[in-house]
């Protein structure tokens, strides 16, 4: 009995044992792993210092490069604004030439392309044509012929009219009206039929000289010029005492009834006398 329990005793023993050995073991191996762990930190903190710090380099070296090249930038663009104010300050002076003054009337005989430029409604071409005509026909009779140049028509000559004038200014002659052909004879009635009762004669109308005053001649006078309407001679006497007096023949435009067209053939029967027209 006694010898059982000193084997049971021996095993038991050899179990604490075997057990306590494998526990030396277990604690030494975690030991080894820890300091080899422990000695390894200091390097991986020391790459990742170095890692750090190389890319604060890097950001640091880029932000100077940034600068430096603001500041360059800067620099180019404060020289280009200076030489720009510099070209600015000694732009040459404009040399255009101002328009040229006239006074009102002109001679237009003696009047040159750019002063005849500045009447209403004549610009370089048709002043250009005017200065031609002019030297074509060896100058200007009378305002009127102006209506030979291309371009200017009834309504553009009455506009500068006014504004020109010509030292000696003659107008042609009117043409004559043709001579009437005298009435043809009566034949002879018999004496027993007596005459057929006739209205009296109207009275003939007042001979009159051509040209026509515009502020003096009548309604009757005026209807002596060839294919003058009474009606049309009213209405000229009527507008003339509405603006008390014409000063140019031009003015028969404004009556109503009066055409561009038939105002060309009427323009060579009247005149207004240097008196009036003052």
């Amino acid at each position: 009995m006694k010898q059982e329990c000193l084997k049971w005793l021996m095993r038991g023993g050899t179990t604490v044992l075997l057990a306590g050995a494998v526990g030396l073991l277990l604690w030494q191996g975690t030991r080894h792993v820890s300091e080899r762990e422990l000695s390894a930190r200091p390097r991986r903190l020391a790459a990742a210092t170095v890692e750090t710090t190389g890319t604060e380099a890097a950001v640091s070296a880029a932000e100077t490069t940034l600068h430096t090249g603001t500041r360059r930038t800067k620099t180019a663009s404060a020289k280009r604004a200076g030489q720009a104010s510099q070209e600015t300050r000694t732009a040459p002076e404009s040399t255009t030439p101002a328009a040229e003054t006239v006074t009102f009337p002109l001679e237009l005989n003696a009047a040159s392309a750019a002063e005849l430029e500045q009447l209403p409604h004549i610009g370089a071409v048709l002043a250009e044509r005017i200065t031609a005509y002019r030297d074509q026909i060896g100058g200007f009779s009378n305002r009127e012929q102006l209506l030979e140049v291309e371009g200017i028509g009834e309504a553009t000559l009455y506009e500068i009219y006014d504004l020109l004038y010509l030292e000696n200014e003659t107008f042609p002659e009117p043409e004559p009206e043709p001579a009437e052909s005298p009435a043809p004879a009566a034949e002879p009635q018999p004496a027993e039929t007596a005459p057929p009762a006739t209205e009296p004669p109207a009275a003939a109308a007042p001979a009159v000289t051509f040209p026509l005053d515009l502020n003096q001649a009548t309604a009757a006078e005026l209807e002596q010029i060839p294919e003058m309407p009474p009606e049309l001679a009213e209405k000229i006497v009527a507008f003339r005492q509405q603006i008390q007096a014409f000063s140019s023949v031009y003015e028969l435009l404004y009556v109503d009834g009066i055409t561009e067209a038939y105002f060309v053939q009427l323009r060579d029967y009247v005149q207004i006398t240097e008196e009036r027209a003052q």
